[in-house]
């Protein structure tokens, strides 16, 4: 299983991700920190389905300082509210595509072989149902992969990869065969003495012993969470439309040039004229949005809204 396991995990990394690990169920009562409930994962597992894989897809840093493109310029400078490089293509359903594209290979290369596993009744799981993939689903996949190794946890609560930071979205995908799992990196510290984030943070949402407080974080709202902002956050909240990355922009970890996955999908400008959002209706939000990583179903067109007001207050 060891050659299969590796031939998985070459496939996975030919088709972009920028690292791949394996997980099994039987440590996720050990190791899934901040799963607070690791049977729920195991039951959306299903049967025939003991493996998963994780995966790391880069947005990279290519992006992080974007200049204004020719009609950008147009729009008055107070006015400009910025997408943080991560939303300004949609990732999550890049890396869907791929792995649904993995999964098909592999029901090709694996299915009925020896490498399938089987269910309680002894039939081959392999079908296109044993290949379930999470990714900005309501299963976090950050305990998953802080579980496999697949990075560490910094200051600031994000997973930083050896190969590309933080600068990642996380993606995962269940197999039908068994695998053995690859280990956490439990012996290895992301920031040692390193503080850059902590002080970085307009809000002073990063606890210098590591940690997010949610009721500080310029991102936590910004993402449609609580009916209001406090005055201590709106009044830091800068010209952002969607996504706060200072503790991002100053880690170590992601100073160095990180190549983004390519896509086409969910393409978004780094800058959009607030004043135009606020006369937006509803449903020209939505369409405008649809299909680009601000057009989750819990982000709602008044929170969008509201972002737009901030960023133009915070503008004047």
């Amino acid at each position: 299983m060891d050659a299969l396991k590796e031939t998985i995990r070459a496939m996975a990394l030919d088709a972009g991700f920028s690292r791949v690990r394996i997980l099994a169920p039987f440590i996720l009562s050990e190791n899934a920190v901040g799963l607070k409930d690791p049977s729920v994962l195991k039951e959306r597992w299903g049967e025939g389905s003991p493996s998963l894989l994780v995966a790391a897809l880069s947005y990279g840093n290519e992006d992080s300082a974007a200049e204004c493109s020719p009609a950008e310029k147009e729009i008055e400078e107070s006015c400009r509210a910025y997408i943080a490089p991560f939303a300004r293509r949609n990732y999550y359903k890049e890396a869907v595509k791929r792995l649904q594209k993995l999964s098909q290979t592999f029901r090709r290369l694996f299915s009925g072989s020896h490498a399938s596993g089987m269910n309680s009744s002894g039939v081959y799981a392999d079908r296109r149902s044993s290949y379930r993939i999470f990714c900005n689903s309501p299963i976090p996949e950050k305990p998953l992969a802080l579980a496999c190794g697949l990075g560490v946890q910094g200051r600031n609560s994000l997973v930083i990869t050896p190969e590309t930071g933080s600068l990642v979205i996380i993606a995962a995908m269940t197999l039908p065969f068994p695998l053995e799992s690859d280990a956490p990196e439990s012996n290895r510290s992301a920031c040692e003495t390193c503080g850059f984030c902590v002080e970085a943070c307009p809000t002073q949402a990063i606890r210098r012993e590591g940690g997010i407080e949610r009721n500080k974080c310029i991102q936590w709202y910004a993402s449609g969470n609580e009916a209001s902002v406090p005055r201590r956050v709106a009044e830091k909240w800068g010209r952002r439309l969607y996504g706060c990355t200072m503790c991002q922009e100053v880690c170590p970890h992601n100073k160095k040039p990180i190549k983004g996955a390519e896509t086409s999908e969910g393409i978004l400008p780094a800058y959009m004229d607030a004043r135009a959002i606020l006369v937006m209706s509803d449903e020209e939000i939505q369409a405008f949005f649809k299909g680009t990583a601000m057009g989750l179903s819990w982000l709602k067109p008044e929170h969008i809204r509201r972002n737009a007001e901030l960023a133009l207050a915070c503008g004047r």
